[in-house]
């Protein structure tokens, strides 16, 4: 092969796959769930997450003992629970009830 036909085959390879990483689906996969493949979905699954802490007790309450549970030293425990508070608060009307 001369010196002309490998650059030739060269600049025929550039040319052939330059578009190809253009043309790549960027796929967003998290632990084998295919319906959290898009940022739009995992923006929605956030804010729904944010509005049942701040609206559902028994949501709230389960997950400050599920994220801050194994956090065995007690000053960083009681941040634990308390960002809880700060990130998303309850909303008014929402608290624990008392039926009668």
């Amino acid at each position: 092969m001369g010196k002309y036909s490998r650059i030739v085959l060269a600049a025929v390879m550039v040319v052939a796959f330059s578009g190809y990483a253009d043309a790549q689906y960027m796929s967003y996969r998290v632990a084998g769930y295919g319906y959290r493949q898009s940022p739009e979905v995992n923006n929605y699954l956030s804010a729904r997450y944010d509005h049942l802490l701040q609206v559902s007790p028994r949501f709230r309450h389960r997950h400050m003992w599920k994220e801050c549970h194994t956090i065995n030293i007690q000053p960083l425990h009681l941040d634990c629970i308390a960002s809880f508070d700060q990130y998303e608060p309850v909303l008014p009307g929402y608290g624990w009830r008392r039926y009668y």
